[in-house]
């Protein structure tokens, strides 16, 4: 029995060899309550058996606030936080990040692929990803809408699309969130991969979004949505202008693919 293409490798997907490594990444990835979910999620989502089980899932040890995958420093001091956490902004602008992959060599060939050609068929397969991220670590979080980074307008041209606003679509279709979009992108920044040292990045998002939502309680929570974290800069930039509207009483927290 097949069920349509790897969006990894391009071969069949026999449903029937990939079952076993199913329930076993399932397994990995919930608790009793949400095996079920996540069961369904990863049975469907559009890989072989073989990428599946090739898949760089981040493990249990995180760090609790940018959610990267066992960078613990003992010496620091600090329970539950990675180095660049620990030394980084101390303060509840982004509550938390929450990713499911790392960022390796072969994940960056399919993004590129991705944020560049718009493939609705990744795009799909990276929107089950996110939504079994939410079942893994924000499945009571009670969030009021899903929101994305926006892209500024002279990209937006270039580009013909925002890859993120598709992923908010079908992510927000699986965990039945609206998805809103809250920002508009002023400052159109360099790329963050041709920024050198987390300084740079950071000087460089100051001020680079404003405000564009109505009707938002000043207690909701948020999901903000992006592909990849990196510094952390833009999503934190992001999470700054919503609660300088909403007030201190809104919660940010951010979801990306990638860490």
């Amino acid at each position: 029995m097949t069920s349509g293409m790897c969006v990894r490798c391009g071969g069949r997907i026999a449903a029937l060899q990939k079952e076993s490594v199913v329930r076993e990444k399932a397994r990995q990835l919930s608790d009793q309550a949400s095996y079920p979910v996540i069961y369904r999620m990863l049975k469907g989502v559009m890989l072989c058996g073989i990428c599946l089980d090739a898949l760089p899932l981040i493990g249990h040890e995180i760090c609790q606030r940018c959610g990267r995958d066992k960078e613990f420093q003992a010496s620091t001091g600090t329970e539950g936080l990675c180095r660049d956490c620990v030394h980084g902004e101390d303060d509840q602008i982004l509550v938390a990040n929450r990713s499911l992959l790392r960022y390796e060599k072969g994940e960056k060939d399919l993004l590129g692929l991705f944020k560049y050609r718009g493939d609705e068929r990744i795009a799909l397969y990276y929107g089950t990803l996110l939504a079994i991220t939410v079942q893994r670590y924000y499945r009571s979080m009670g969030f009021i809408c899903i929101t994305t980074v926006p892209l500024h307008p002279q990209r937006l041209r270039e580009r013909g699309f925002n890859q993120v606003d598709l992923l908010a679509r079908h992510l927000g279709a699986a965990i039945k969130i609206p998805a809103k979009p809250l920002l508009l992108r002023t400052k159109d920044t360099p790329k963050l991969s041709k920024q050198k040292g987390r300084t740079a990045r950071h000087e460089s998002m100051l001020k680079a979004f404003v405000w564009n939502g109505q009707g938002m309680p000043s207690a909701a929570k948020i999901l903000l949505l992006d592909d990849i974290y990196t510094t952390g800069s833009t999503l934190r930039s992001c999470a700054r202008t919503i609660r300088e509207h909403l007030g201190p009483s809104c919660e940010v927290y951010s979801l990306t693919i990638y860490r």
